[in-house]
């Protein structure tokens, strides 16, 4: 019992406070830096290839932020084996919809890509047109038997998503 007395000094439970301080912060800042880390999910929806020349892109798909810090997207790239394509950051048209009465135009809107770079807030999504050109005409035979990925940069690194592309949408 002395023992134990004579351990509980000033400066004993001083430090002892201390260290217990120094662990707590250890522990909230590697919490903190694991929470935010960069976690997106990609949910790819559908593709269209240009009919025109087989070689424009346009993916239908969402960005999900899955952590409550914001992250800024700067680039986006669709991996087609082994080659890389850049979604075009300023935004492409992609359709028009018009509602009519009697032949007039009552409403109309004009649907465009994503522009890129994009910001989504914390636990936020991003969903919309993404638009690329490959380099040669592209079928969708090629893009269903080919390994697809999505690479996005961002504020926080780097990341690659494997992505399917097996939901073919039709130009009309």
């Amino acid at each position: 019992m002395d023992k134990i007395l004579s351990l509980l000094t000033k400066e004993n439970i001083t430090f002892l406070i201390a260290v217990l301080g120094f662990l707590l912060s250890l522990y909230n800042f590697l919490r903190d830096i694991l929470q935010n880390r960069m976690k997106l999910h990609v949910i790819y929806k559908n593709h269209l290839i240009s009919e025109h020349d087989h070689r424009g892109i346009t993916i239908s798909m969402s960005i999900e932020n899955k952590v409550k810090v914001p992250i800024s997207i700067s680039r986006i790239f669709l991996n087609i084996d082994d080659t890389s394509l850049e979604f075009y950051w300023i935004p492409q048209f992609v359709f028009q919809a018009t509602q009519k009465c009697k032949g007039e135009i009552l409403d109309e809107i004009n649907v465009h890509t994503i522009p890129l770079p994009a910001h989504i807030e914390g636990y936020g999504i991003i969903g919309g047109f993404f638009f690329c050109k490959s380099p040669i005409p592209i079928s969708n035979a090629e893009l269903l038997s080919a390994k697809t990925s999505i690479t996005i940069h961002s504020n926080k690194g780097t990341k690659f998503y494997p992505i399917s592309m097996n939901n073919t949408s039709l130009e009309r």
